[in-house]
């Protein structure tokens, strides 16, 4: 049974990794939704990224690895063939998951949340 993650541990733990990455990929996210995950994060969750240990050995939850893949999918992939493949081994990996495909719009759904969120 996977463990309940809340909206502000998801966006610290998502803080924490682009502490880590650091300026170059922190400056291609719009400012309106880093705001959103800087002020929105659990600021008592004290995440530790390791820099030389990969991510996915990091023990994020998989909620902050799906909003970091939609960072990537929408700001840090640099052509359009390394767009559709991420988006293709995406689309492999919920379909592994659920069972079924998600549609397009699914993908963006924390993107999309977020720049809601920052227009409020």
């Amino acid at each position: 049974m996977e463990e309940h993650i809340n909206q502000h541990q998801v966006y610290a733990e998502v803080y924490a990794v682009l502490s880590v990455l650091g300026g170059e990929y922190v400056r291609k996210i719009p400012a309106d939704v880093l705001n959103i995950i800087a002020e929105e994060r659990d600021k008592e969750c004290n995440i530790q990224i390791a820099e030389d240990i990969p991510l996915e050995e990091q023990n994020l939850s998989r909620e902050a690895i799906a909003l970091l893949a939609a960072l990537k999918l929408d700001y840090w992939c640099k052509t359009e063939a390394e767009k559709n493949e991420l988006q293709s081994l995406l689309n492999l990996n919920e379909e592994r998951q659920s069972g079924q495909t998600l549609s397009r719009d699914s993908k963006k759904t924390w993107i999309e949340m977020l720049k809601n969120k920052a227009k409020q």
